[in-house]
């Protein structure tokens, strides 16, 4: 690791773990401290007509330390061990800090400081209350806290240095394959995210799952306007994990496909629309941001499921396309081969 990625890393564990997770005890200690002046019941949920919601007094700790400290441990993971997670079979050197990391550990401090400020204000406004349906809407005090969440997002970001520049292997150009006039051949792959994504995401999913469940449950008492909510979010949710954690790949004489293995996302580019045929090495976090059907930084959009070789290409109007997938030097050299017989045949076609 470079001495620039050290500093950086260093710089996120203060901006983006150790400031937000003291933010929330210090929180945490200002709502203890006015527990006896707080009704029991307390009041944990507004709706247009007034209080909805309400739990045990010493309910609102567990809400501050616990949601917000592991939505700040979980990115923290990420930013720091995300160059550690499985790659393909070719394992390049993959850069151990990338502007979505920095980027992670803004957004922790901005997290942070929203969940703190609403927890605190919700407690000031039940303060000297003896019934917790007395209590004022704390709509306009998460107004503000959304707001504060983009100023200390933004202050966070620039508290760490800018991102150091690691030189990125350029793209190898791929070589055709000699293929005869008349014989055709075709090239099949699949790509799917490793394990230890399936496990975070399901994990995170199923978590999801039970607060709809419980959301759900509660309906009855507290209205069935939030439960609709994360019912048809955990079902577009669903979705979007089917169509996005698993891939086929195919290169034909009619040029390459990428289909999800739901029937969606299908990007099809034509042969005579290729420009450019080359395998790239891509890390994940530094040029996508993280995994998944992306679109990169530099405007790239592709298929990006793990750290390693993938295959890249051109189209005719500058849009660029990836895939991380094994064997894609293969899959490039045959797609390539077709590119030529392509240009090959318009070149021959013209001079008749």
């Amino acid at each position: 690791m470079n001495d620039g990625a050290r500093r950086s890393r260093i710089a996120f564990l203060w901006v983006g773990v150790i400031a937000p997770l003291a933010i929330l005890a210090l929180a945490a200690v200002v709502i203890l401290a006015w527990m006896p002046e707080l009704p029991d019941p307390i009041a944990i949920h507004w709706g247009g007509d007034g209080v909805n919601g309400y739990a045990p007094q010493w309910t609102y700790l567990p809400l501050t330390l616990g949601i917000g400290a592991a939505v700040i441990l979980f990115d923290a993971a990420l930013a720091l061990f995300a160059h550690r997670l499985p790659q393909s079979s070719t394992r390049p050197a993959v850069r151990p800090w990338s502007a979505a990391a920095r980027g992670l550990g803004a957004i922790n401090l901005g997290v942070a400081v929203l969940i703190a400020f609403v927890a605190v204000s919700g407690a000031a406004i039940q303060r000297g209350l003896s019934d917790a349906a007395d209590a004022p809407t704390i709509i306009g005090w998460t107004g503000i806290g959304l707001v504060l969440l983009v100023v200390f997002g933004v202050v966070g970001w620039f508290l760490q240095p800018e991102t150091p520049a690691d030189a990125v292997e350029p793209g190898e150009q791929a070589g055709g394959l000699a293929l005869a006039t008349t014989e055709r051949a075709a090239w099949f792959g699949s790509v799917a995210m490793h394990r230890v994504g399936w496990i975070v995401i399901l994990s995170l999913f199923a978590v999801y799952l039970a607060v709809t469940v419980f959301a759900v449950a509660r309906a009855p008492y507290d209205g069935w306007t939030g439960a609709w909510i994360l019912i048809v979010t955990s079902v577009v949710v669903l979705i979007a994990i089917g169509c996005g954690i698993a891939f086929r790949v195919r290169v034909t004489a009619r040029g390459l496909r990428v289909r999800s293995f739901l029937g969606w996302p299908d990007t099809r580019i034509p042969v005579g629309d290729i420009a450019k045929v080359e395998v790239v090495r891509i890390d994940p976090m530094a040029d996508f941001g993280g995994w998944g059907w992306r679109i990169g930084t530099d405007g790239r959009r592709g298929v990006v499921l793990r750290a390693g070789e993938a295959l890249q290409v051109t189209r005719n109007s500058g849009r660029v396309f990836v895939v991380t997938i094994d064997g894609a030097q293969q899959a490039a050299a045959l797609l390539q081969a077709y590119v030529d017989a392509e240009a090959s045949d318009r070149t021959t076609g013209g001079a008749s």
